[in-house]
Formats: structure tokens, sequence, C-alpha cells
């Protein structure tokens, strides 16, 4: 039995990795080194997609800030890695990394990230060596809702576009794909804000990560 799609690219927080909590404490402690107020989870969370700059502008300027964010950054990464190996997987990613993988399929990353987090992240989960491709926030000039990283994905296994699948939690994954021009499958449990999966045009919403294993 082969996996009908050959190449799967996945979003990697809110879709493989619950790290909201790691990100939040990396920006409030980073809020608290400037002496700002911090936020909940529940708000930081909502700031949580658009890669770490756009992530820690948001806090500063919610919390009254107008700090030059380049000078705000290397604090802010510091933090960052000293929390970004504690996101935990979401139920039935392994299993299911591992069941496509046995199924021939090749698997990849597609994340707004900092690329020297993820990696590390991925190993440490235990799902690494089920990944033949990353792209991270920092791979290319362009990032997710762009479609050229998806592109290069495609591109880097000779695959079919129409064949493959994206797999996200977000707007930003949804019209990455659609602009790339790839079929789109959306999670319901993760970073979705107010974001209408129904409405995403994904070819399925699902509301368990295994349920990947029963597309046609």
């Amino acid at each position: 039995m082969s996996f009908p799609h050959p190449l799967v690219i996945f979003d990697l927080d809110g879709t493989l990795v619950d790290s909201a909590p790691d990100i939040a404490e990396a920006v409030n402690r980073t809020l608290t080194d400037w002496k700002l107020r911090n936020f909940d989870l529940d708000q930081i969370t909502n700031w949580i997609g658009e890669g770490s700059r756009q992530l820690i502008t948001y806090a500063m300027r919610a919390a009254g800030s107008e700090a030059d964010i380049d000078e705000v950054m290397p604090g802010f990464l510091k933090h960052y890695g000293d929390t970004a190996l504690d996101g935990q997987l979401y139920p039935g990613v392994a299993e299911t990394l591992a069941a496509l993988h046995a199924q021939g399929a090749k698997l990849a990353v597609c994340t707004n990230k900092p690329g020297q987090f993820v990696r590390p992240l991925l190993e440490a989960r235990g799902v690494l060596q089920y990944f033949d491709g990353i792209v991270a926030g920092d791979t290319l000039p362009q990032r997710k809702p762009a479609p050229e990283p998806l592109w290069h994905l495609v591109e880097q296994f000779g695959a079919a576009l129409k064949t493959c699948l994206m797999v996200g939690d977000s707007e930003s994954d949804a019209v990455s794909a659609h602009n790339a021009g790839m079929p789109l499958v959306m999670v319901r449990y993760g970073y979705r804000k107010q974001y209408d999966l129904d409405a995403a045009g994904a070819v399925a919403v699902i509301d368990h990560f295994a349920d990947l294993l029963t597309l046609p």
C-alpha cells in the first residue's frame, strides 16, 4: 500500500507541534527584559504564524513600545532558543509520520520559524528522520504565504505539483498552498485564529492528525 500523494509538506507550529506555550514564554521574557507588560497565551497565540520578527513586533507594539525591533531580536532569539525545544507533538503525529514514511511518501516541513530551531526541535521530538526536506522562515527570500517555499520543495523532489499535499492549520498555510496551486489539508486543532477552515478550499479538514492516513 502506498500513500496517494508522493510529497506531503507540513507546517510546523500548530500542525505538528504545539509550541505556543514555549513561544509565549520567550515573548514574555523579552517583554520583561524591556520592562513591558506581559500577555496571556491566547493573545500571543494570535500573533503566531508570520515569523518571529513579526511576532515580537506585534508584542512590542501591543505593549506600547516603539523600540527598534533590530535591537529587540537578539534577546528574543536567545529566549526563543532557551524554550524552543519544549514544544510537544500533537497526538498521533509520530505514528502517522512513521506510517506515511513507510508507505513511501516523501515528507517535508515548510515553516516560518527561524531555521536554527527547526531541526533541533524535530530531533528532540524524535521525528527528524522522517523528513526529507525543510524550508524554514529564513531559507529563501520569501516566506509563507508566498508560494515560493512550496515550489522550492516540489522542485527539490521533482514532484508533480497537483499530486503533492500541503498540511497546515492557518490562513498563511492555506494562502501559500493556493498561491502555489497545491492541494491543501487543514487541521482543526491548531492556531487558526479567526480563520474559517471550512471555507479554505481544502480537499479535507481533519480533526486528528492520523486522519491523514484515510485520505483518498
